[in-house]
């Protein structure tokens, strides 16, 4: 069981992936800012792993990425983007930003838990 971090402006879509990631059994965390989140990685236990919102305002889901990627205490924190478009090239570059993997919306659940089950065997 993983300790998940949903990161995503709309409150509703990230309250639906919680749910889904604790369907799973995992246990999930909504953030509804970058920002926030951020703050929090500095003031408490990481997660093991974001699901992370590509599009949103103030911080964008690759600069907080990329912030993350940059601090070595973070490094073991798994990162999956979430956006509602899907181009391989947008996800080849992603994943060369240090993203692990790559979910489109709306997320389907099969999806969501092959992607957890990838990163906890990766």
């Amino acid at each position: 069981m993983a300790h998940v971090w949903i990161i995503d402006d709309n409150a509703e879509m990230a309250q639906a992936v919680r749910l889904m990631v604790e369907l799973l059994g995992h246990t999930g965390e909504v953030f509804t800012s970058a920002a926030d989140a951020e703050q929090a990685l500095l003031e408490r236990t990481p997660p093991q792993i974001i699901l992370l919102d590509l599009n949103m305002p103030t911080v964008s889901g690759d600069e907080f990425l990329q912030s993350v990627r940059r601090r070595n205490e973070f490094a073991d924190i798994r990162i999956v983007m979430l956006t509602s478009e899907f181009a391989e090239s947008e996800r080849e570059r992603l994943l060369s930003l240090g993203a692990d993997n790559y979910l489109t919306k709306p997320i389907d659940l099969d999806d969501l838990e092959k992607a957890l089950a990838d990163l906890d065997t990766a």
